[in-house]
């Protein structure tokens, strides 16, 4: 499919850093608090300060000394003072620092908890949200003299210029005596009675000339479009994408539109709507999978046993991985597959969901970070379907 949408973190980017090894490796997630009072009392800049001071306890811990502690997180506190970065704020922020690569951080479209951790390694699990649902749709914008198609996903959209083969306004269509035609309607001008949105010759002559509009739009639409099995969704009055429903050819209608004149809303607002919409779509997937698991908890295609998931993971036998949000449990795992949990993270252990969980994503397995009432099983923190 034809596509200039951009992915908030590139997986060729995300898999390069976690691929990085380098000690003393910081992650830091955090809010970015897009609010105007949360803005104007600068928590953003706040909550960075107070993690470089967690930090530093932390890294004393490993054994760095003070002087080489104020040269490592000079970086972060250039971040506190980059105003630039906090007046326009996405939903969370992500920060990667290491000696070696340096500094290196993205703005993205999802929240954060604040969480900093300090590896080998970066701690790429909570970022695994971002590749879980998602999947292309289009968006047809239907409205008298506005007409928009769109190629969009779960993080941006692009115009596809569907005007360019279909008309974008209704006299386009019909012929620019339409609008004359219409107030006579209404004032009953040249002997013309009644309205043209009332019963009679009126109404029957708008429906013709707005199922022609919209056989040109779906002509349009057909030749626009480089792929017929992604849904197509349509935000227009109720009225409009019924009539719009019976002259469309594209196989992939969405069944639910999108109520409302689009002419009022702004992109932003249009995508954040439509992706609420069509998200369901995408989910399938994702619930056929929790629904198959439940079916064969008492099978050996599934477990909830960290040890056992541990081992395939690495071996790349997880298809499907359910790991619960908030939740990590720290350990090590040794040279001899000897995995010892601990109660907390310490300078000497890791982050074993972020190992699970990579190892899974890195060999083609799907990760899912769901909410407790989502989990297959959700008395534990991760849950497996395997492949064999």
């Amino acid at each position: 499919m034809r596509s200039n949408l951009k992915h908030p973190l590139p997986l060729d980017v995300f898999k390069s850093l976690a691929g990085i090894r380098y000690p003393h490796s910081i992650t830091l997630y955090l809010p970015m608090f897009k609010k105007g009072k949360e803005q104007n009392l600068e928590m953003g800049p706040a909550t960075l300060k107070t993690q470089i001071h967690q930090l530093e306890k932390t890294l004393h811990q490993h054994g760095l000394n003070d002087q080489k502690i104020a040269d490592y997180l000079a970086p972060l506190k250039g971040l506190v003072a980059d105003r630039e970065l906090w007046r326009n704020p996405s939903d969370g922020l992500v920060v990667f620092l290491n000696e070696e690569k340096g500094l290196d951080y993205y703005q993205l479209p999802i929240p954060f908890e604040t969480l900093s951790y300090v590896g080998d390694h970066f701690y790429m699990l909570p970022l695994l949200s971002l590749y879980d649902i998602n999947g292309h749709y289009y968006l047809l914008e239907l409205s008298r003299d506005h007409v928009k198609l769109y190629l969009a996903d779960r993080f941006g959209m692009q115009d596809l210029f569907v005007e360019t083969h279909a008309p974008e306004l209704l006299e386009e269509a019909v012929g620019y005596d339409y609008e004359q035609k219409t107030l006579q309607f209404r004032t009953g001008q040249a002997g013309y009675q009644g309205t043209y949105h009332g019963h009679g010759e009126g109404k029957d002559d708008e429906k013709k000339e707005l199922v022609k509009f919209f056989k040109e739009i779906d002509k349009g639409v057909n030749k626009v479009v480089d792929s017929n099995s992604a849904p197509l969704v349509i935000a227009g009055v109720t009225r409009w994408y019924s009539l719009y429903r019976e002259v469309n050819t594209y196989p992939t209608l969405y069944e639910t539109p999108l109520i409302g004149d689009p002419e009022f809303k702004n992109k932003g607002q249009l995508h954040k709507e439509s992706w609420k919409l069509i998200a369901p779509f995408f989910r399938k997937t994702q619930d056929e999978k929790v629904t198959r698991y439940r079916d064969q908890a008492h099978l050996e295609s599934t477990s909830n046993q960290i040890s056992d998931i541990v081992l395939a993971a690495e071996n790349g036998r997880v298809a499907s991985l359910f790991i619960k949000k908030g939740t990590d449990v720290f350990g090590t795992y040794g040279p001899k597959k000897c995995l010892i949990l601990d109660a907390e993270k310490t300078p000497g252990n890791t982050s074993i969901l972020n190992k699970v969980a990579l190892d899974t994503f890195m060999q083609g397995g799907q990760v899912y970070l769901l909410e407790e009432q989502e989990m297959p099983y959700p008395k534990r923190p991760i849950n497996a379907l395997y492949r064999y």
